[in-house]
């Protein structure tokens, strides 16, 4: 991170050329003026990110400048500095909001580690930002729990490579701990002080994903009204989780690749390439060699983005775990709502056992959570406590011939097509989860898109039968 732009204001054509030069040779763009007019003239035709103004001028003061920068609702600062400081104008200054305060004379050095602190502190404001969002989607539970020798193995690869710079592809069904692994990396490896940033490439509109990952500048599109840093550049010296990287489209992944290459990219609507440092993972819940076979993700992208892959498996493949977590989960979730800790009936254990988990440990986790809510105090729990329509066959000594599970009337007949079992599944996903569309298309192992889709088309197919009537 570094400024783009800024103005110096000094009628002193020795500090403004001092000042400017200095800022020029470390590829910083520098203009210098000499008054509150030009200043203010410059700021409004190209906004600067910082303005460095002397507190006395021939039309005004330094403090007209950051009034009037302030006023625009500009987020550009500003430093004021004289030669004739005093402590009731550095007082009246940083009431104002001024950056800093430098008195004169001072040299590149003295500048230079100001504008490091400001930088600094930026950095750090908008790595707040981001870390406050990211708190208020993740669940309080945080860190890789097993006991299967599985996951054990997982937990080994993770240490071996967290401390390299090694881009990482993780791959599992929706609610296996991707972003759990992705987080144990970061947490593992040489980068673990610096910003981790993420970003949901399902969840954002195809149109806005570029900007979300590269920013864009001012006036780029419509309702670009202020200059934007994308995830990249928040998360130069760190690193960058892409989450479902296989929902982007085949125009930005050319992007990508360079940005993964070069380490180096524009913002939508700019010119000038920006450098960063960051490390990549990435997840998928699909298979990506297939995807690469059907031309739906590049392959020079897959080849890069699989430097070191890791396969997290189905819960339903590691059963050692769900016990565990069970009772893991029961014990948070007891503490988090001031509930009794509650034990499971041996019956119900093996039942959940036996269940397949479609939607892995995140299914596991909000079921044991509604159980604790919900369970009546004085019993253990039961299988019908985690409000799940039936028992496993395997666990209720049911027969698949004899098990049913349909009892509606397909479009053929008695006999249900792929597509009314479709819509079923859909309609039972969305009752699970309360009409959540996010923990829904994560229940079925689609993405949102592919469930907002098939929701649309569903209420088309409504609206034409209603006019046929």
């Amino acid at each position: 991170m570094q400024f783009e732009k800024i103005i110096i204001v000094d009628d002193d054509p020795i500090i403004r050329r001092m000042l400017v030069g200095h800022l020029q040779k470390s590829e910083i763009a520098a203009l210098g003026v000499v008054n509150v007019r030009q200043a203010i003239e410059e700021h409004s035709k190209e906004p600067a990110d910082l303005l460095v103004v002397d507190l006395h001028l021939p039309d005004g003061s330094g403090m007209d400048i950051m009034q009037a920068v302030k006023q625009s609702d500009s987020p550009a600062e500003v430093i004021i500095m004289t030669g004739f400081g005093t402590i009731e104008s550095a007082v009246e200054a940083m009431k104002l909001g001024a950056a800093n305060y430098l008195l004169k004379p001072f040299n590149v050095s003295q500048f230079d580690v100001v504008l490091g602190q400001i930088l600094e502190k930026r950095r750090l404001c908008k790595e707040n930002t981001y870390l406050k969002e990211q708190l208020k989607e993740e669940s309080f539970v945080s860190d890789l729990r097993y006991q299967s020798e599985t996951m054990s193995t997982i937990e080994g690869l993770i240490k071996r490579i967290a401390p390299t710079n090694a881009t990482v592809l993780i791959q599992g069904e929706s609610g296996t701990g991707k972003e759990l692994v992705s987080r144990a990396i970061c947490e593992n490896s040489l980068r673990r002080d610096k910003p981790y940033i993420k970003v949901n490439c399902a969840a954002v509109p195809e149109n806005l994903l570029e900007s979300e990952f590269f920013g864009h500048e001012k006036g780029s599109f419509t309702g670009a009204l202020q200059k934007r840093e994308g995830r990249f550049e928040l998360a130069h010296t760190g690193t960058l989780l892409l989450d479902e990287v296989t929902e982007i489209s085949l125009g930005l992944q050319s992007k990508l690749l360079r940005v993964l290459q070069e380490q180096e990219f524009e913002r939508v609507g700019g010119t000038r390439p920006i450098k960063v440092d960051v490390r990549v993972v990435a997840t998928t819940n699909r298979d990506l060699k297939l995807a690469v076979e059907k031309k739906e993700f590049r392959q020079d992208l897959f080849y890069r983005l699989n430097v070191v892959p890791l396969v997290i498996p189905p819960l339903r493949e590691r059963s050692g775990d769900i016990e565990f977590l069970l009772k893991y989960f029961l014990d948070r979730f007891a503490k988090r709502h001031n509930k009794p800790v509650l034990a499971i009936s041996p019956r119900a254990l093996a039942q959940l056992v036996a269940y397949q988990w479609p939607g892995n440990v995140r299914e596991l986790q909000n079921y044991a959570e509604r159980a604790v809510i919900l369970c009546e105090e004085g019993r253990d729990l039961e299988y019908s406590d985690f409000t799940m329509t039936a028992p496993p066959p395997e666990a209720a000594g049911v027969t698949a011939q004899s098990s049913g599970g349909w009892d509606g009337v397909g479009q053929n007949g008695s006999f249900p097509t792929i597509a009314d079992m479709e819509k079923e599944l859909i309609g039972r996903a969305l009752k699970r989860t309360d009409g959540n569309r996010n923990e829904a298309a994560q229940l079925l192992g689609i993405n949102v898109r592919t469930l907002r889709n098939k929701l649309a088309e569903y209420e088309e197919g409504k609206k034409a039968s209603v006019a046929t009537e």
